[in-house]
């Protein structure tokens, strides 16, 4: 599918179900793309930390990238994660996702190379799709701590300026990101990474999104951007504040805090790869009480 021009825009990670071997579940990524195939979500972004990249070998992530490709029916886009600090890798990792059925390439920020500017330079131009890059130098830092600035402003501005550049997807830190908007040209787009900062990000000048909360409430975040452009700010602080405890509560337990909010939501979630374990009962209630709270349930 096209990736589509109308803004905004709401990605999010998808994680990775596993069976009770610790294998990857496929049948169930096919069930659970069938359901979000339903909702606001606009595409899927596969092949990233937040999604348990680092527990699946490269064979499996590609895998999983063309199991999603043929359950989508042609539905929604498929968006997947680069994360090297090598020149030659990053194009060999890109052009294999593409093969297998991702229309737009994420890159990270390397955070191994001083000469960010060189590499991407070197990159963006033999990448087969366009590139999103992002900067989230901290990937699964889910809640509290300062990640890390993998570029000043002024050099991500001249980075999303190149050829072959879709656009940027920011980190947590509203005011650093509140200074790269001034860089970014209007005509690219420039998402936002936090379920706890959708309105402040959209009131910078986001106009889409891709978070980890787009799993369970990609209506939400596709509302409250909706109502920021559109002049409506009241509407959107209500929903904002309606979803700020449900996106904390599953977000600061990571890759198993989601999984749990998709199993109340009726899909499949399941454990983390181990040796990661799951919330516990406690935990779930926690999850529960938050998202009815959030009217996700």
């Amino acid at each position: 599918m096209p990736i589509p021009t109308q803004n905004p825009i709401v990605v999010a990670p998808s994680p990775t179900p596993f069976k009770a071997d610790d294998s990857v579940d496929h049948a169930a990524i096919e069930r659970n793309v069938e359901k979000w195939i339903k909702t606001p979500l606009s595409g899927f972004v596969l092949g990233t930390e937040n999604g348990e990249e680092q527990f699946l070998s490269e064979k499996e992530r590609l895998e999983v990238v063309r199991t999603v490709n043929n359950a989508r029916n042609g539905e929604k886009f498929i968006m997947g994660g680069v994360d090297s600090s090598s020149v030659t890798d990053s194009i060999r990792q890109a052009e294999d996702l593409v093969e297998a059925g991702a229309e737009l390439i994420r890159i990270r920020i390397p955070r191994l190379t001083k000469d960010v500017t060189g590499y991407f330079e070197q990159v963006v131009p033999r990448v087969p799709a366009p590139v999103m890059i992002i900067h989230q130098m901290a990937p699964g830092q889910f809640a509290g701590g300062d990640a890390p600035v993998g570029a000043e402003p002024d050099v991500i501005g001249n980075l999303i300026d190149l050829d072959n550049v879709f656009g940027y997807i920011a980190s947590g830190n509203v005011r650093f990101e509140a200074r790269v908007r001034n860089f970014v040209t209007t005509d690219k787009p420039f998402w936002l990474g936090n379920g706890l900062i959708v309105l402040a990000m959209s009131v910078i000048g986001a106009n889409g999104a891709c978070l980890m909360f787009g799993n369970v409430g990609p209506g939400e975040v596709h509302q409250i951007i909706s109502n920021v452009m559109n002049g409506n700010l009241a509407a959107a602080q209500a929903i904002q504040t309606r979803i700020i405890e449900a996106d904390y509560q599953i977000l600061d337990r990571g890759a198993a805090g989601i999984k749990a909010a998709l199993d109340l939501l009726g899909y499949d979630g399941g454990a983390p790869r181990l040796p990661n374990p799951s919330v516990s009962d406690a935990d779930r209630e926690i999850i529960r009480a938050a998202m009815q709270q959030a009217k996700l349930i």
